[in-house]
């Protein structure tokens, strides 16, 4: 959340608050009082000063005389007048919230919140008291007690939109972004040029979402304001997010033409280039912006990922432990920690890391029944329920068999689509669609924690093939609607757009060309759903065959596809769910891989441990699919030979 608006109502109690009675020097302090306010700093000291002379207890002329001393940078000075003030007169609120001032100023936060709190005392309908102690309370990480303060200081001012600005901060602090959306509006509803309340808008939009809603408060509070450098990083995020780094590229750029200096600038212009593929040069952005501000645990994340985009593992880690040094909880760096561990093959860490997945996404579920740790199953039920993606649950519902064999009745609550599929796993007693009442068991397990508690390493991974099977009717039904060929190669090549890293993954009809072009190949279509407005712009000379509006048009998900398979005489896919299902079914299948794969796939080989009957294809370089499809061409001409 942008904080420059926080400190708006952050005024002084009055320099000349307390008792009236008569005191010697009275004319003297109401002169220095003027000189005090017309800035006057020199004649109002040296008139404080003579009425201490005449009277050395005067806590009205104490209190200006610290005030003044402020003024002048001479901060403990100004203090230890400010705390004489009080001893003669404890009962001063303005005394107590000017001393809080101070020694906020000072970095003294804990002290100053003491101050506030005895200055409220005084006087409970203190706005300003309120607000300066809620920003307090903001620098000591009291988040509810801040919120609570400034709910307060807008009961006596809902007219002053800073404070429907710092409400909206604090309560976006404490991750209830719809209560701080609320906030920013109504501070909007009566300053609709509030810049700053516009990109906090934007900001919280952005954490709930809302990319669209957050694009556009970003680009109002640019049409207000063109140079707004919080609003141009902010745009720029969002743009990244929804597919347009290149456009996130320029206006990063652009926030660092006006502030050459500004860290998140260099941060988030990093992230646009490791999107885009150029690690290397978001490398340098990245040390750039812990050089301008050092100790910050999300840059140490985003150069890990850096280093990792470049296959540099160690200093990868070396990164995300740096952040996790600065920030134990942070669940992103915990669980990039963990792809790099996997991905490099180091499992016994990596699947321990990997538990970070429930904080990150935010919805770990929770059971009366315990959590298996590992302890006997024998004669116990325990309820596996999946996780993630189609392709997550296809490639773990093998762990079931090693349950089962444990002496453990399996009962697997899977999504509905998937549990006809499913039903042909060895090792489940019962199934259950996600959602639907469960029945009774001991203990449960996430599907993707399985590998953790039963210790799999790259050598005890559970490899055997197939352990699905395609329905033998579906497969009759088939086998005389495929087109004939010499070789018939079962193709997809757009995953889940929503998932996180589709854009590298997919790939464009069109890369698949050569495949098409060699003599004897019919290519059929696997796909489904999303990405299948490619078939009607193809290029000159490449057909696809296509199976038909019934091809898995039922309820039930990749039944007529598993059918398929089985008469084909390859698969070649992205990484996608359709790569899983060939693997699980132990057929021959080609897997062509973005530079920085998942984790699952591993570095620096050609085969999958996962899967036996599985052949990957790398990209060389980011984002270009013509080395591993020119290598996959070159595989198919060898087998028709």
């Amino acid at each position: 959340m942008n904080r420059k608006q926080r400190r708006a109502l952050g005024r002084s109690g009055s320099a000349g608050s307390g008792g009236t009675s008569p005191r010697p020097g009275r004319a003297r302090l109401g002169a220095a009082l003027a000189d005090y306010r017309a800035g006057r700093l020199a004649a109002a000291e040296q008139a404080c000063r003579r009425v201490l002379e005449l009277d050395p207890g005067e806590p009205q002329a104490l209190h200006l005389l610290g005030l003044v001393e402020h003024g002048q940078g001479r901060t403990e000075a100004a203090i230890d007048h400010l705390r004489a003030a009080i001893e003669r007169d404890r009962r001063n609120p303005a005394f107590h919230h000017n001393l809080g001032n101070m020694l906020r100023g000072a970095g003294r936060s804990r002290e100053a919140a003491a101050c506030y709190e005895r200055a409220l005392a005084l006087a409970p309908n203190s706005a300003d008291s309120l607000f300066n102690l809620g920003h307090v309370w903001l620098e000591l990480g009291r988040l509810e007690a801040a919120a609570g303060c400034f709910e307060r200081a807008l009961r006596l001012r809902p007219d002053a939109p800073e404070l429907y600005n710092d409400l909206g901060n604090a309560l976006a602090d404490l991750r209830r972004f719809e209560a701080a959306a609320a906030q920013f509006r109504a501070g909007l509803a009566r300053r609709p040029d509030n810049i700053e309340m516009l990109a906090n808008l934007a900001a919280v939009q952005r954490a709930q979402g809302e990319v669209a809603a957050a694009q556009a408060s970003y680009e109002r509070a640019l049409a207000l304001r063109p140079d707004h450098v919080e609003s141009l990083i902010g745009l720029g995020a969002v743009l990244v997010e929804q597919g347009r780094a290149g456009d996130g590229l320029r206006c990063h750029q652009r926030a660092l033409a006006l502030s050459p200096n500004h860290p998140e600038a260099h941060n988030n212009l990093g992230v646009a280039l490791v999107e885009l593929g150029r690690a290397p040069e978001a490398l340098a952005h990245y040390q750039r912006a812990l050089a301008l501000a050092p100790g910050r645990a999300e840059f140490h994340n985003n150069l890990g990922i850096a280093h990792e985009r470049l296959g540099r593992f160690a200093e990868a880690l070396d990164e995300y432990g740096r952040a996790i040094a600065l920030k134990p909880d942070y669940a992103e760096a915990h669980f990039n920690r963990a792809h790099a561990l996997l991905l490099s093959g180091n499992f016994a860490e990596g699947w321990a890391e990997y538990e970070w997945r429930f904080a990150v996404a935010g919805d770990q579920r929770r059971f009366a029944q315990p959590l298996w740790a590992g302890e006997p199953l024998a004669g116990r039920t325990i309820l596996v329920h999946a996780e993630q993606g189609f392709g997550d649950t296809i490639q773990f519902v093998r762990y079931a068999a090693l349950l089962a064999a444990r002496g453990a009745r399996v009962v697997l609550e899977a999504p509905q689509p998937l549990l006809r599929l499913l039903a042909s796993a060895p090792g489940i007693a019962e199934w259950v669609a996600a959602g639907a009442a469960l029945p009774r068991f001991d203990c449960h397990c996430p599907l993707l924690s399985l590998p953790r508690v039963l210790a799999t390493e790259l050598a005890t991974i559970p490899a055997a093939t197939p352990y699905l099977a395609a329905s033998p009717e579906r497969v009759g039904y088939w086998r005389d609607r495929l087109p004939p060929a010499r070789l018939r190669v079962g193709i997809a090549w757009q995953g889940n757009p929503r998932a996180r890293h589709d854009r590298s993954r997919s790939i464009p009809l069109r890369e698949f060309a050569p495949l098409a072009a060699i003599p004897g190949i019919r290519l059929v279509s696997l796909q489904q759903h999303d990405g299948l407005d490619q078939l009607q712009a193809l290029p000159a000379g490449m057909r696809v065959e296509t199976l038909g509006a019934e091809f898995d048009a039922g309820p039930d998900a990749f039944l007529d596809t598993a059918a398929v398979m089985g008469e084909l005489d390859l698969i070649v896919t992205c990484d996608t769910a359709i790569a899983h299902l060939a693997g699980a079914l132990g057929r021959p299948v080609f897997v062509l891989l973005a530079d920085h794969p998942d984790w699952r796939w591993l570095t620096g080989r050609d085969d999958s441990p996962w899967y036996p009957s599985m052949r990957l294809f790398r990209q060389t370089e980011p984002g270009d699919w013509s080395g591993p499809v020119t290598n996959v061409a070159a595989a198919l001409a060898a087998r028709q030979r």
